[in-house]
């Protein structure tokens, strides 16, 4: 259960694929380049994940074959990273993301309402010590939006401008 924040901006992934096709090595920078505009957000809500969260996170817990549980915060703030990909099923292109699953359910919990009394409970406590849903992420983003949209918008048109492109 990743969870990401985008912006949209379209003409990107096909530009991105195109890129790729003329000139990989540039893609490549492309890539990083867009992952040191994003460092500030990852940055932040890496440093939001606190050492402990609530008691019963620290034992095991698989739902349906995969690992939920147990949190830590390293594995928490490793998970946050940004991913560039032009897929077809992606629908974003360059997204922050949060690979821990764990970290990902403190930080969304809640969002959709809960489904047991059991889940009330656990949604409860969470909003209780650490606020409404997003918790980490966009507010994270949010800090530091301003900064990381118009360094984005230059990136996006050095991307564009290198297939011949014009940003809409």
């Amino acid at each position: 259960m990743p969870v990401s924040a985008k912006i949209e901006v379209y003409g990107v992934k096909d530009a991105l694929k195109e890129l790729n096709k003329i000139d990989p090595t540039l893609r490549k920078q492309i890539t990083k380049d867009a992952k040191e505009v994003a460092k500030p957000v990852v940055s932040d809500a890496q440093s939001k994940y606190p050492p402990t969260i609530l008691s019963g996170m620290k034992y095991n817990w698989v739902q349906k074959g995969k690992q939920k549980f147990p949190y830590d915060q390293m594995k928490a703030r490793k998970g946050v990273g940004v991913k560039v990909d032009t897929g077809k099923k992606n629908i974003g292109t360059i997204v922050i993301i949060q690979k821990d699953p764990a970290a990902a359910i403190i930080d969304m919990a809640g969002k959709k309402g809960g489904t047991s009394a059991q889940s009330d409970r656990f949604i409860s406590a969470l909003t209780m010590m650490f606020g409404m849903p997003s918790r980490v992420m966009w507010p994270a983003y949010n800090l530091n939006a301003d900064a990381v949209q118009k360094n984005m918008v230059k990136l996006v048109e050095t991307v564009m401008a290198a297939v011949g492109r014009k940003l809409v």
